[in-house]
C-alpha cells in the first residue's frame, strides 16, 4: 500500500453519550358486441396483469416487514423480526464485523429481546418506526449480553440505508452506517463472491488502524461513512476513488478521521489513495 493520506479533525463540539438512539369479459345486454371481444379481453388481461404485480409488489415489502407487532399493546413492538434483517448474509455480516461475536458461531447469533437494551419487554425482538412503506426496523442480533443492533429503513429518503453497531466494542469497532449498494458490496466481499467487491467493515478496521489513539486518551468510535457516489459497487474499475469518515469520541470531544482511498485490482480491493 501507499503512503497514508488520512486526516484528523478534533472538534471539541460533545462528548460521547448514551448510544441513541373485478371485471367481467363477457358483454352486458344491449351492449357491444362480440367484435369487440379481443379488445375487452386484453382490458381483462391487463387489470389482472397489474393486479397481480401489485399484490406480488406489496406482499414482497410485507415479507421484509416485522410479523405479530402489537407486543404488549406498543403497536411499533414485534415478535417476529423481518426475514430481511434476519437473512444468513445479514447474520454473517455482523458475526465477522463485530468483535465480541467472534467466540460464538454463526447459528448461535439470532435475534435477542430488546430488553436488553431496555427499548422494549422481552418479547419483542423487533422495533419499527413508521410502516412498511415508509420506516425503520430494529433488531439486535447476537446472544444473551453480546449482541449487535442492526437498523434499517425502507421507503422513504432513507430507504436501503442500514446501520450495524457493535455496543460492546465502541473502543474498537466503529458502527457501520451504509447505503444499499455498499451493503450489498460488503455482504459480497464476506461471501467471497465472484468479482471485485469492497468490504466496508475491512475499511472502517483499516482506518482505525491508522488514529492517532495517543492524542485522544480513552477513545471509542461513532459511525463510518463513505461517499461512494463515484463508484459502480457492482463493477467497480481500477483506479476508482471514494472517501470515508469515521467519528472519534474521547474526553477531549469528537473529531472525525478522514481518509480517501482507491479501487485496486487484488483484494481487499482497496487501499489508501495517494493522489
Amino acid at each position: 500500500m501507499g503512503r497514508w493520506h488520512g486526516e484528523y479533525d478534533e472538534q471539541s463540539v460533545e462528548t460521547h453519550g448514551a448510544m441513541h438512539d373485478s371485471l367481467s369479459s363477457h358483454p352486458r345486454p344491449g351492449g357491444r358486441s362480440w367484435r369487440h371481444a379481443p379488445t375487452v379481453i386484453v382490458a381483462f388481461l391487463t387489470v389482472v396483469l397489474v393486479a397481480t404485480v401489485l399484490v406480488a409488489s406489496s406482499t414482497t415489502r410485507e415479507s421484509d416487514w416485522p410479523t405479530q407487532c402489537g407486543v404488549d399493546g406498543h403497536p411499533n413492538w414485534c415478535a417476529r423480526p423481518s426475514a430481511a434483517i434476519a437473512d444468513v448474509s445479514i447474520v454473517t455480516l455482523v458475526h465477522t464485523y463485530c468483535p465480541s461475536l467472534s467466540d460464538s458461531t454463526v447459528g448461535e447469533v439470532v435475534p435477542q429481546p430488546l430488553s436488553q437494551l431496555d427499548l422494549a419487554d422481552e418479547n419483542t425482538l423487533a422495533r419499527t418506526s413508521g410502516s412498511a412503506g415508509n420506516g425503520s426496523e430494529e433488531v439486535l442480533l447476537g446472544g444473551p449480553g453480546s449482541f449487535s443492533w442492526v437498523t434499517r429503513w425502507v421507503g422513504g429518503e432513507q430507504d436501503g440505508l442500514w446501520e450495524v453497531r457493535c455496543p460492546g466494542d465502541a473502543r474498537t469497532t466503529p458502527s457501520l452506517r451504509l447505503e444499499g449498494d455498499q451493503l450489498d458490496s460488503t455482504v459480497a466481499a464476506s461471501q467471497s463472491a465472484e468479482g471485485r467487491h469492497v468490504d466496508f467493515g475491512d475499511v472502517a478496521k483499516q482506518l482505525v488502524a491508522f488514529t492517532p489513539k495517543g492524542r485522544a486518551p480513552d477513545v471509542s468510535f461513532g459511525f463510518l461513512e463513505c461517499d461512494t457516489g463515484s463508484v459502480e459497487l457492482t463493477r467497480p474499475k481500477v483506479g476508482d476513488t471514494f472517501s470515508c469518515a469515521v467519528e472519534v469520541y474521547s474526553q477531549l470531544g469528537k473529531g472525525v478521521r478522514r481518509a480517501g482511498y482507491q479501487v485496486i485490482s487484488r483484494t481487499p480491493y482497496f487501499e489508501p489513495d495517494d493522489s
